[in-house]
């Protein structure tokens, strides 16, 4: 049974009634005496909500990585983790700064909204000049989709010998982005009530576009090694115009998901589990349909084959059903369990 929070109407003057706020909900949203709300009148009662300008200007969070004795893979992941984390100022200290100071610099102009504002021969600090309450995500779901479409357009090109490898994975960095930018916001909107607020949204949406921006974020980065494979090992032209026909059908089911959850239609997201199923039967039975003196089959393994053609065959199979397994995520956004 759920709890219903009961309040008593009290008459002020003659023209208006009052009623007491639960603390639990000010102090969430960060309101003290004279902060002003709104009143938004629906057709089944009143919203109350807090306004914009009446918003507290919060201290910027900071937080300082010192880069002494770290390899730059762990630089960056602690860089990247304050980002995520909604801290507006990042400081970079080292007794001997100087070394890697152009790649820490890379490091925090690859995340959108970071500004270098000051450096020396000991520290960088970058500071945030986004604010998350003006970005939508659904926007960056657009943009994260449209990038996505088109590396899978350039990867059906790959097959057939035209190498875009080193572009697909130039733009694949913006896609990370991107990524990287949605999922700060949708953090900031699930620990701050007043971000979500602004955007007019709830957890549960919340929860649904973290989905959806981390699997469009995995199909990009699978489609990345698609082309990376292509470009690496010759094929045989037999196999690569099958292996084509089946990513460039699994390209349209991923269009196809995007459309339905643009649209908001259930029926269309339950049409796309039936067509990725089979999609996937397509790549699970590839080398059934392609047997020859090399392949073998094996209890734990199924078919395999050491050669190097067989190998990368394995490795494109294996991302395109990683491709049909986010797009799965993406259609039960609509249909529950996303």
């Amino acid at each position: 049974m759920i709890k219903i929070n009961v309040r008593k109407l009290i008459a002020f003057g003659k023209n208006s009634y009052v009623i007491s706020l639960p603390k639990q909900w000010v102090d969430k949203n960060r309101l003290k005496k004279g902060d002003l709300v709104s009143l938004d009148e629906k057709k089944d009662g009143l919203l109350l909500r807090v306004k914009e300008n009446g918003l507290i200007e919060d201290e910027p969070m900071r937080v300082v990585v010192n880069s002494d004795n770290k390899s730059l893979g762990q630089l960056k992941t602690e860089i990247v983790s304050a980002y995520l984390n909604n801290y507006n100022i990042i400081e970079v200290v080292s007794k001997d700064l100087k070394t890697n100071a152009l790649r820490i610099r890379d490091m925090l102009r690859d995340l959108t909204g970071l500004e270098i504002i000051n450096q020396s021969s000991t520290r960088i600090v970058a500071k945030d000049i986004i604010n998350v309450n003006n970005i939508s995500i659904k926007t960056l779901i657009r943009r994260m989709d449209n990038i996505t479409r088109s590396m899978m357009l350039d990867t059906v090109e790959c097959f057939d010998g035209i190498d875009h490898a080193d572009n697909i994975e130039y733009i694949d960095e913006e896609v990370n982005r991107l990524h990287f930018l949605a999922y700060r916001i949708i953090r900031s909107g699930l620990s701050d009530f007043r971000t979500a607020n602004s955007s007019e949204t709830s957890p549960l949406k919340l929860h649904s576009s973290h989905t959806v921006t981390k699997r469009i974020e995995r199909i990009a980065d699978n489609t990345k090694l698609i082309s990376r494979y292509l470009r690496e090992t010759k094929l045989d032209k037999k196999w690569k115009n099958e292996l084509k026909i089946i990513f460039d059908g699994i390209r349209e089911t991923y269009n196809d998901v995007m459309k339905a959850y643009y649209t908001g239609d259930e029926k269309m997201a339950l049409e796309i589990e039936e067509k990725r199923n089979e999609k996937l039967e397509l790549c699970d039975t590839f080398f059934e349909r392609h047997d020859h003196k090399h392949l073998r089959y094996n209890e734990e393994m199924g078919f395999c084959c050491f050669r190097d053609a067989c190998g990368a065959t394995m490795k494109i199979i294996e991302n395109m059903k990683g491709i049909l397994y986010s797009i799965k995520y993406i259609a039960r956004t609509l249909i529950g369990g996303g």
